[in-house]
């Protein structure tokens, strides 16, 4: 009995890497048919994993958000402009 148990001690870390290995090539099958599994898959683990690039991600949605209020206040001015002119 002591043996099986340090021979499952010794394969464990064996057995864990082959599943995963199996894993990741299921995964890759199921997203080249773009399975709804693949798909839950990668929405679950990119919701727990942190983002490595978080700061330049904020960076950039502010940017764009400055850039569209930009455009709206741009897009206002000239309207009220031409509304002037037309009444003349």
């Amino acid at each position: 009995m002591d043996i099986l148990i340090v021979l499952w001690h010794l394969m464990k870390p064996w057995l864990c890497f082959i599943v995963f290995i199996y894993l990741c090539i299921k995964m890759t099958g199921w997203a080249k048919n773009r399975k709804a599994g693949a798909i839950a898959f990668g929405l679950f683990f990119q919701m727990i994993l942190p983002d490595p690039s978080a700061k330049i991600t904020i960076d950039a949605v502010v940017e764009r958000k400055q850039e569209a209020k930009k455009q709206q206040e741009g897009d206002r001015e000239p309207k009220d402009e031409n509304d002037t002119q037309d009444l003349s």
